[in-house]
């Protein structure tokens, strides 16, 4: 008996404690009630910092360790965020017993830690409601106040937060006490795979307090027309009184990118005692400035709350315009042409583990724009702060909801409740950022068997239903399974609004070539023919992406070992002895090419940025979360040669290796695409330089500069001067010159410097079909 996805999902949006649901069959799972409540500006009092832990085995009662009687003088200090527990580099010299990096059988059920830390609650908290939050406790974890339960949390990445006004006075110190759980039934559900055994806080933890009339919540989505000429905030607002019956006032101010205020708005609501009341809340914005990854214009939302005898509360966060329409035609932001070059992102820092500090995220993320990267695909459930950094430098952000290879549970109804608030948890955090664009609900979940099937698929179905009922206007997509068993490949358009394949394009090609396809309903390999037209009357888009593809173990010291390249539907012969890069230029230039020049392709996401693992030190002894250094940059970010191959693939131009010259022709042209979002090409400057093809080939001083006009998603002829002599007089003589070829961004970023050989005719009668570029080439 299938579950009934829209009764559980009501039950799960109107839950006040945690519920278990039965089944009409017997089968059980638990609801949890998510709460984020917003926080009032300039009230957060700091967790960070300095911790005592004492490790399992304990020699005392649990009780008694989370006890303020207790003195912890004597316990070992750590600093959290931060790691408490991690993998040991140096273990694997021998056989683990039961080692698992998935299910943790290694580990034992009672192993993890108390954490505590003594903080003062601020004595002006007096009279208000005071909240204690956790962004993410990995993976999971019960919280004292004063040696008292105030709950627990089983999912290690998403936040939680505990009312704990009644346990607290102002004015005192508060001790926070946490049982922290190396593992837990539902702990896969969080890519503990990758995650190299991390145990503690994997992000900040923090007090703060709201008045007794508080904001309770809002949803304020920023729309745009379909002719982009006008935007608006619009949703709904839920005002709550703790106190007796009273009038509240809620206003919202929008603030434009240049600081000027656009627009002011507000609602007013009378509350019985102790009540809530949700309100419509809308403001409109003509001729927005638009958000995308070249120009991130942000704009300032604030709210301000006023009450009867209380201080006014104050609510910030930024906001932004912009459009994304998904049709059969293929994928158009804010009304043209757009493709998401992205990369994986593994959460992962070479000290802090599963913490990723907002500065160290920062240099990050800036590196990831200078490889020309736009978009990024997270691998967890990414920290609160990355969707921040997001917004703000202009990267387009595909947010993982965490429900990881549930292959022997997905069709499991005790499990679905885990994922309700997982998927609840993440999207309350991160629906308010304009640069989140699609909710990548969970990563390779297929049914075990046949027998299974029809509870997985439902299973994942309400879970789309759900993230559109919280979240209506982002599109989901369902990452699915690569090659591996009697699976040859997936093209995942059965759920979500976005198709996916992981690692193999047969039946994305397929699907183009012939309307139709065939995917697996289970591992077991039984399969369902569905067409284009059936796929899209159920609910896609039309429009597809590629979550993971490309994988490769970049170890930068072997550079000429082709079997580093994994899941590859042309593997490489393993004894050619073939450089390293090589194999990863063609491979990319294979894949990549592929979904760059496809219409229908809304992008894909190189797997991965960087590799999670432990080590004392990155240039020391490292275990590999999976075995494999995969990324394309080291732990402490340093670029590895593949970086600079990703960087060239994913420039917003490519220009051509070779161009032929036309005897007593005075000028060369080459065909050139803008994959540009919102530039035309003539806001760039294309900047030449020429050279002879003598054995100073490629050393050159002087340049001209062009300027090209060309749409975003428009290709055209481009015909630049030979002025340089020298060449002129080289390509007579031997056939063989050079033209550099640099694009210069409004901004002054320059995404490429590119060499086109020039060859005369006759010099092109003499070359193959294809001109073999790169370290291998033999010319």
């Amino acid at each position: 008996m299938l579950i009934d996805g829209d009764r559980l999902i009501e039950k799960q949006l109107s839950i006040k404690t945690v519920t278990e649901v039965v089944f009409p069959d017997g089968r059980k799972t638990v609801l949890t009630p998510v709460h984020y409540t917003p926080v009032p500006d300039n009230t957060q009092v700091s967790l960070d910092g300095s911790w005592q832990v004492k490790r399992w085995p304990f020699n005392q009662p649990q009780s008694a360790l989370v006890s303020p009687e207790t003195n912890d003088n004597r316990w070992e200090t750590v600093t959290q965020p931060g790691k408490v527990f991690y993998a040991d580099p140096e273990a694997h010299s021998k056989p683990i017993p039961n080692w698992n990096r998935v299910t943790q059988t290694h580990i034992d059920d009672q192993d993890g830690a108390i954490l505590r830390r003594r903080i003062f609650c601020p004595e002006e908290w007096s009279g208000k409601r005071i909240y204690l939050r956790f962004d993410a406790i990995y993976p999971a974890g019960e919280v004292y106040v004063n040696g008292e339960k105030v709950g627990a949390h089983w999912s290690g990445l998403t936040p939680v937060e505990f009312d704990i006004t009644e346990k607290v006075t102002p004015g005192q110190d508060v001790l926070v006490g946490l049982r922290l759980w190396r593992k837990h039934k539902f702990h896969k559900m969080d890519m503990v795979r990758h995650a190299v055994e991390f145990c503690g806080l994997a992000q900040s933890a923090y007090l703060f307090a709201t008045e007794q009339v508080q904001l309770a919540d809002y949803h304020l989505r920023s729309l745009l027309s379909e002719d982009l000429s006008s935007g608006e905030i619009s949703g709904q607002v839920t005002i709550r009184t703790y106190g007796g019956p009273t009038q509240a006032k809620l206003e919202l101010i929008l603030i434009a990118p240049n600081g000027k205020r656009v627009g002011q708005t507000d609602c007013r609501v009378s509350l019985a005692g102790g009540s809530q009341k949700s309100l419509p809340l809308s403001l409109k914005v003509e001729q927005p400035i638009l958000w995308n990854d070249e120009q991130p214009h942000l704009y300032t939302a604030q709210l301000k709350l006023t009450a009867k005898s209380q201080p006014e509360q104050h609510f910030t966060f930024r906001t932004g315009f912009r459009r994304l329409d998904l049709s059969p035609d293929g994928p158009r932001l804010n009304g043209r042409f757009i493709k998401f070059r992205g990369v994986n992102h593994l959460t992962y820092h070479p000290e802090g583990g599963m913490y990723t500090p907002p500065e160290w995220l920062r240099k990050n993320l800036s590196l990831m724009k200078k490889a020309n990267v736009n978009a990024i695909r997270t691998h967890f459930l990414g920290p609160s702060c990355l969707a921040d950094l997001c917004d703000e430098l202009g990267i387009y952000l595909l947010q993982e909801l965490p429900i990881d290879w549930g292959t022997d549970y997905i069709h499991d109804p005790e499990w679905v409740g885990p994922a309700l608030m997982r998927i609840q948890g993440g999207i309350l955090r991160d629906r308010h950022h304009i640069s989140v664009m699609v909710w990548s609900v969970g990563n390779e979940n297929l049914p075990l068997n046949a027998a299974v099937a029809d509870d997985g698929w439902n299973h994942l179905r309400i879970y789309h239903r759900f993230c559109k009922q919280l979240d209506p206007d982002r599109p989901t997509m369902f990452p699915p399974p690569g090659p591996a068993n009697k699976i040859k490949a997936i093209f995942e358009v059965r759920v979500g609004d976005i198709a996916d394949t992981h690692y193999n394009f047969s039946l994305v090609k397929e699907m183009h070539r012939t309307g139709r396809i065939a995917n697996p309903r289970s591992w077991e390999g039984d399969m369902e023919e569905i067409t284009r037209e059936q796929a899209i009357a159920k609910g896609w888009s039309g429009v597809w992406f590629s979550s993971e593809y490309g994988i490769f173990n970049m170890m930068p010291d072997l550079l000429n070992a082709p079997y580093l390249s994994v899941i590859d539907e042309q593997p490489p012969d393993p004894l050619s002895g073939k450089n390293s890069l090589q194999v990863f230029v063609e491979r990319l230039e294979r894949e990549w090419g592929f979904m760059r020049e496809e219409p229908t392709c809304l992008g894909g996401a190189y797997f991965p940025w960087l590799c999670s693992a432990s080590g004392r030190n990155p240039w020391g002894w490292v275990r590999w979360a999976e075995d494999a250094d995969w990324g394309v940059v080291t732990a402490d970010l340093l670029p590895k040669p593949y970086f600079w191959a990703l960087r060239v693939a994913f420039s917003p131009v490519k220009f051509p290796a070779k161009v032929f010259w036309k005897e007593k022709a005075d000028w060369i042209e080459f065909p050139l695409t803008n994959h540009y979002n919102s530039w035309n090409l003539n806001q760039c400057i294309l900047r030449c330089q020429q050279s002879a093809g003598n054995r100073w080939m490629g050393i050159s001083r002087e340049f001209r500069d062009f300027r090209i006009e060309a749409e975003p998603g428009q290709t055209v002829t481009v015909r630049i001067p030979l002025w340089e002599p020298a060449a002129v007089k080289a390509l007579k003589e031997s056939g063989l010159a050079l033209c550099r070829c640099s694009l210069i961004d409004p901004t002054g970023f320059r995404p490429i410097t590119a060499d086109i050989l020039i060859l005369s005719s006759e010099k092109a009668a003499c070359q193959e079909s294809e001109m073999p570029i790169g370290p291998d080439a033999k010319i």
